[in-house]
């Protein structure tokens, strides 16, 4: 049980670090513990070759500036 717990904090933290949201401090420490931990290692780099592929491959749907504006446009009526 203290292993899946460890794992999904430690799962939790790299995706708090992809996102930019831990302390310069978390993100040193988090970095240490992937260049000496093998496991710790392997789930890094599966999340960031995962995101690499999403930013890479998945492409937004453009939308338009008049669709922008009536969206505006209907918020500002209510």
């Amino acid at each position: 049980m203290r292993n899946q717990e460890n794992t999904g904090s430690l799962r939790s933290k790299i995706n708090l670090y992809f996102d930019n949201a831990l302390s310069q401090e978390e993100s040193s420490t988090l970095l240490e513990r992937v260049s000496s931990d093998t496991k710790c290692s392997k789930m890094f780099n599966k999340e960031k070759t995962f995101r690499d592929y999403i930013k890479n491959n998945v492409k937004r749907s453009s939308v338009s500036p008049d669709l922008i504006q009536s969206i505006k446009d209907s918020i500002r009526i209510v």
